[in-house]
């Protein structure tokens, strides 16, 4: 059986827990908080708890603290992380224990966080493992959520805290999180804290304690690039830049995002240009109608840049974007280091001609 996040969270493991449960998915909120739930619905005592990871410890050991009999409780609770890593050969061995379990054994794997690769391919684990506990159990899918279910998601943590928030304050909230639980979780917490026993919390209050996301930032930096705003370009580059830790390892990200970034404007210029009919000629990733159904709130603003951005300006942009990438990976000649490549590139997509 499978079911979303959201469903599972509704009621619980119920009154018969399965054998087995298999969480996936991209958002790690959804996940974290079900395996809270499982963890306080199905473990009746410590020492009948296990947590492995299928990176680290053979399957072997996986599969005897699987097999195992609970010592001081009714039931024994095997958390297994980072299923997708499993061989082939291990999924066919665990596929075959998992019709096996003992009554007394409830068996909850999970995938590591997921990359966007995997997520295009609709799921990170094996459709063999998928099936058998599909079949013997439930699996959980943690997709990312609409823009209605996070809204929906945000209200109910507001309610549990009794608190009230203003509609421009969510709509800054959600921008600032990118629209994760994961994120939002956190943050949350932080407002909440800020604005102590007020019960009404303000976008004010959103734009003094929530920490920006990458994806946030970048959003403003292609924003002071639509406008050809060189130096507010430059100013939250070097933000993002001092924020994010070193060079080597944030800039490549920085230049995905980007790069992302453009693609959503050029088919958002499509649409201005020629209407809903031309989704059809959208990629799969990023693909701006099935980004638009989970977060709406980008629309706006992601149609005021691309007003900014016509598509002979936009083509240039990916030349350079390309041009970039190809001299920071050392295939072009020219300057190799990342923190100039970056700033050369920015100033670059500033100019219009």
């Amino acid at each position: 059986m499978a079911v979303s996040a959201a469903e599972f969270l509704r009621r619980g493991v119920g009154k018969s827990p399965a054998r087995v449960y298999l969480l996936h998915g991209k958002e790690e909120g959804q996940k974290s908080a079900v395996l809270r739930r499982l963890r306080d619905e199905l473990v009746a005592d410590e020492f009948d708890r296990a947590h492995l990871d299928a990176q680290e410890v053979d399957l072997s050991i996986i599969l005897a603290e699987a097999m195992s009999i609970p010592a001081f409780s009714p039931r024994r609770v095997v958390f297994v992380r980072g299923v997708q890593h499993l061989k082939s050969a291990d999924i066919e061995s665990l596929v075959d224990v998992i019709v096996r379990l003992p009554y007394s054994t409830h068996l909850v794997l999970y995938t590591h966080a997921e990359s966007d690769e995997e997520e295009r391919k609709g799921t990170a684990v094996p459709a063999k493992l998928l099936n058998a506990v599909d079949k013997q159990g439930v699996v959980i899918e943690c997709k990312p959520l609409t823009a209605a279910g996070f809204e929906g998601w945000l209200q109910a943590q507001l309610q549990a805290a009794g608190k009230e928030m203003t509609s421009d304050a969510i709509e800054r909230f959600i921008f600032l999180t990118a629209g994760s639980t994961a994120v939002a979780q956190t943050e949350m917490e932080k407002v909440l804290l800020y604005v102590g026993d007020r019960p009404a919390i303000h976008r004010e209050d959103v734009e003094t304690v929530v920490s920006r996301t990458v994806e946030a930032q970048v959003f403003k930096l292609v924003d002071a690039i639509a406008e050809g705003d060189a130096a507010s370009a430059m100013r939250l580059l070097q933000d993002v830049l001092v924020s994010g830790g070193r060079a080597e390892a944030v800039v490549p990200r920085l230049l995905a995002l980007i790069a992302r970034q453009f693609r959503l404007l050029w088919q958002m210029r499509l649409r201005i240009e020629y209407g809903a009919q031309c989704e059809q000629w959208f990629p799969a990733e990023p693909n701006l109608a099935q980004l638009l159904s989970r977060q709406r709130f980008l629309e706006h603003n992601l149609r005021e840049q691309a007003q900014l951005l016509p598509l002979e300006t936009l083509k240039a942009a990916f030349e350079r974007l390309h041009t970039a990438d190809r001299v920071m990976k050392g295939i072009d000649e020219g300057e190799h280091d990342p923190r100039k490549v970056i700033e050369r590139l920015v100033i670059d997509l500033c100019r219009r001609k």
